[in-house]
């Protein structure tokens, strides 16, 4: 990977007023800081959008991975960022056809579900509702960003002992979830033994991104949407929302969380 030395940075400070009711007071805020980005792929424009610029190398082959673009990191062969682009080269050197979906949150509902049909995700993976539910303290200890700014989102893969092994913070929900399979996929983890831990809601383009990478457990502690969870049932995924200790709403896929 070859990448530009200039170094980005996530936070800006600002000088602002506060209110609280008729009580005013000047301080000073941090704020995120975002980058645009154009990401091709042998030459070929396959997204426009605006992420934090920070795990870039992971990003881009999750994003890659979880758009179905590629199905193994080993079909790259050069990665380079020079912001606001990313180029990614692969050995069979094939240019994507079609317009893509520019989006700035980094998400696409492209061939989600291409004639109408996707092969399921196998059954075998179990968790515990205990480590499920644990998750959650796993997702505020990596909220560091959020914690000073309150514009964060975060993503977390975890495996089946509750282990983390890899987690990320970005302003979209989306990125969050490339960063965080990019990441995993450099530490070489079996994507079919872990589970995906998101802060944000779970639409259809969420969970189909989960999907592509092989992960067969995605849980949030926010709300799903009917295309997610119907889009789950046809691919046999186990989602979850409100994951919120003690409590966690099951919409599909109960067979791999056990319970005591």
């Amino acid at each position: 990977m070859t990448q530009n030395d200039a170094t980005q940075k996530i936070t800006k400070e600002y000088q602002v007023i506060k209110a609280h009711g008729t009580e005013i007071w000047e301080t000073t805020v941090e704020v995120c800081t975002e980058s645009r980005i154009i990401f091709t792929l042998n030459g070929g424009i396959i997204g426009d959008l605006s992420i934090t610029p920070l795990d870039l190398e992971a990003f881009a082959i999750g994003y890659l991975i979880c758009e179905g673009y590629i199905c193994s990191s080993e079909e790259i062969q050069e990665i380079t960022i020079s912001l606001p682009n990313i180029s990614v080269r692969t050995g069979t050197g094939s240019v994507p056809s079609g317009k893509f979906s520019k989006n700035s949150s980094g998400g696409s509902c492209r061939d989600l579900l291409p004639g109408g049909m996707q092969n399921p995700l196998p059954d075998g993976f179990t968790l515990s509702a205990k480590t499920i539910l644990d998750s959650m303290d796993k997702v505020n200890e990596y909220s560091v960003i959020w914690k000073r700014t309150g514009g964060m989102h975060c993503s977390l893969i975890i495996d089946e002992e509750g282990t983390v092994v890899s987690g990320v913070e970005d302003m979209g929900r989306h990125t969050t979830v490339d960063k965080a399979v990019g990441l995993a996929i450099l530490k070489g983890a079996d994507l079919s033994r872990c589970y995906l831990v998101c802060s944000g809601r779970l639409p259809v383009d969420m969970v189909a991104k989960a999907y592509r990478a092989g992960i067969p457990v995605m849980i949030s502690n926010n709300a799903a949407f009917a295309g997610g969870i119907e889009f789950a049932k046809i691919v046999n995924m186990t989602l979850a929302g409100f994951v919120r200790p003690p409590n966690m709403t099951i919409y599909t896929g109960y067979q791999r969380i056990l319970f005591s």
